[in-house]
């Protein structure tokens, strides 16, 4: 429990001094909805179908989504980042659903969304928790044939620098140069591959991408995956 409140007052703080208006999407959520691409393989969201933004900090895919028309809904982890978001949608005249969860802890019933979008956050996990039980919280919520739309750490990202490798697949952060995940346990891959295997006994019909970034000295690793409810 120490652990997970400390990344809730962790990110509470990160947020509360996020507080410009005007917020931009994540690049790879803007390629995967808008481009095409031959190894990209699901049907995209049309206006009025549903979606869950999982953690989705200060808005800035919650505000691109409400602009493609779709109905929106999100979690984030405390009462008071959804309360600033709220506010900042609010002034930039969007709408969206949002309320408190978690990856593992999501407050709609079964089969409540075509799509969820889980943009750098799937792989957090809570104490007593594993990334599959987070996988199987996805699958509960969405409809039979929704797609899932994520990033997933690559073990060889900045982040798991000296963290401790625990048996359960994940990894307790130990150097965080943003200081908001110390302690905290995050899940790791190291292929493509091995994400398909992990998941495939709820999803299937896999598109993968992958990005290496070196943002000026912070090596940010970290795969794409697109895929299907089963």
């Amino acid at each position: 429990m120490v652990k997970k409140m400390g990344i809730d007052s962790d990110y509470t703080k990160f947020y509360s001094e996020r507080t410009q208006q005007k917020v931009y999407p994540t690049e790879f959520v803007v390629r995967t909805f808008l481009a095409n691409y031959p190894e990209l393989n699901f049907n995209k969201p049309s206006p009025g179908d549903s979606i869950l933004d999982v953690a989705f900090g200060d808005g800035r895919n919650t505000v691109f989504l409400c602009e493609l028309g779709l109905d929106v809904c999100g979690i984030e982890i405390t009462r008071e980042i959804v309360a600033q978001t709220k506010n900042r949608l609010t002034e930039l005249g969007k709408n969206a659903d949002l309320r408190v969860g978690r990856n593992s802890a999501i407050p709609w019933e079964d089969q409540s969304f075509d799509y969820i979008l889980a943009c750098h956050c799937c792989y957090y996990c809570d104490e007593g928790e594993t990334f599959l039980d987070n996988i199987k919280e996805y699958h509960r919520a969405l409809k039979p044939g929704g797609y899932l739309i994520a990033s997933v750490a690559d073990k060889s990202s900045y982040i798991f620098e000296n963290a401790e490798q625990l048996e359960d697949g994940t990894s307790r952060i130990n150097d965080d140069p943003y200081q908001n995940r110390n302690g905290y346990r995050l899940h790791g891959f190291s292929t493509e591959n091995e994400i398909e295997q992990y998941l495939s006994d709820y999803f299937d019909n896999f598109s993968f991408g992958h990005a290496n970034n070196n943002y000026y000295g912070v090596n940010e690793r970290v795969f794409w995956v697109v895929c299907k409810r089963i």
